[in-house]
């Protein structure tokens, strides 16, 4: 039979390591910020989502007394920091889109018909 328990001490050293992780992170871009001083600059963005994802993950592990009344208010504050990263990146898509400045441009490769190849 295969134990369906899970060793509650592995679960808290995970989410110790996950919350390491995000604060490295959080440091990095963080740090980035800090250079940039640009509240546009998606380093800034970046640095807003991860606050908020370790937010959700505070409370998500470490059960908060006064936030009992409220049982998943972990993993909303996951799901809206999700919500704002895929806003993040749309937004810088479409304005992006919008100025016409597009990194790469599709083009048809046909066989022997490669540009610079040789």
């Amino acid at each position: 039979m295969i134990s369906t328990q899970i060793d509650s001490g592995f679960l808290f050293s995970m989410g110790g390591i996950a919350l390491i992780i995000l604060f490295m992170s959080l440091a990095i871009f963080g740090w980035l910020t800090v250079r940039n001083r640009n509240i546009r600059s998606f380093e800034f963005q970046i640095t807003v989502f991860i606050i908020v994802y370790i937010i959700g993950e505070i409370i998500e592990d470490y059960k908060i007394p006064s936030l009992l009344s409220l049982p998943y208010i972990g993993s909303q504050i996951h799901i809206a920091s999700a919500v704002l990263l895929a806003i993040i990146v749309w937004l810088r898509l479409y304005s992006v889109r919008k100025s016409g400045r597009m990194i790469d441009k599709l083009e048809s490769v046909e066989y022997g018909n490669v540009n610079g190849a040789k």
